[in-house]
């Protein structure tokens, strides 16, 4: 069977947030330009930032996408305890997303979810479904704490090939810390698939930072 791996990028500025959907933007580009999982034969990208940023969307991707095996998604945002992440249009139940999963995909899938967002730890790992297979989660933060954003400076060699979104920073922009940081990671490192970014434990991701991107 080839390798098929849709990737989905979700964003939501909301309530004080002013880098998530930076940070969406700039992980759809790394994979984009990085040629990220190029192992994967056959591979869609998404991005679903603002106001496109709906389970709707979520789900019409999904139908349109049914064949593959591995499912990337990648959300920074509001986040809540017990895994709630907060869309354009209302707060989404990780069950809401894991049900859609299982009801719309027909091969058994390995679901790869990375999520910068407070109490991200906390999303459940729910493997019960007949048409999951494995579930990785790279959070930003542990079960009971938040996650935090930061100014950034675009003129960093590491993201000289990453396309960010323009905002009244200029140069200067708001990234979520964590993201910043994984995307320094996966260049330094020359990361290029998936499995091995989550071969590496959050606690030792957090070593490496050497910085605050917890509080």
């Amino acid at each position: 069977m080839n390798k098929r791996m849709l990737s989905i990028f979700i964003g939501n500025n909301s309530k004080g947030l002013l880098g998530c959907e930076n940070d969406a933007s700039m992980f759809y580009n790394l994979f984009e330009t990085y040629k990220f999982s190029s192992i994967y034969k056959n591979k869609n990208k998404f991005l679903l930032i603002g106001k496109e940023a709906t389970l709707y969307n979520l789900q019409k991707i999904f139908k349109n996408n049914k064949s593959i095996n591995t499912l990337v998604i990648y959300f920074s945002g509001h986040g809540y305890y017990g895994g709630g992440l907060e869309f354009h249009e209302k707060i989404i139940n990780p069950l809401e997303i894991y049900e859609s999963i299982n009801n719309t995909f027909i091969n058994t899938l390995n679901i790869y979810f990375i999520l910068d967002c407070c109490y991200s730890g906390s999303f459940p790992l729910v493997k019960k479904f007949q048409n999951i297979n494995n579930v990785y989660i790279l959070a930003s933060c542990k079960e009971n704490q938040t996650s935090s954003e930061s100014f950034v400076s675009v003129n960093s060699e590491v993201f000289n090939k990453i396309v960010f979104n323009k905002n009244k920073y200029n140069k200067i922009i708001v990234l979520g810390t964590f993201t910043f940081n994984l995307i320094k990671l996966i260049k330094k490192n020359n990361i290029n698939n998936i499995i091995t970014l989550f071969n590496l434990e959050n606690d030792n991701i957090c070593d490496i930072f050497e910085i605050n991107i917890i509080k």
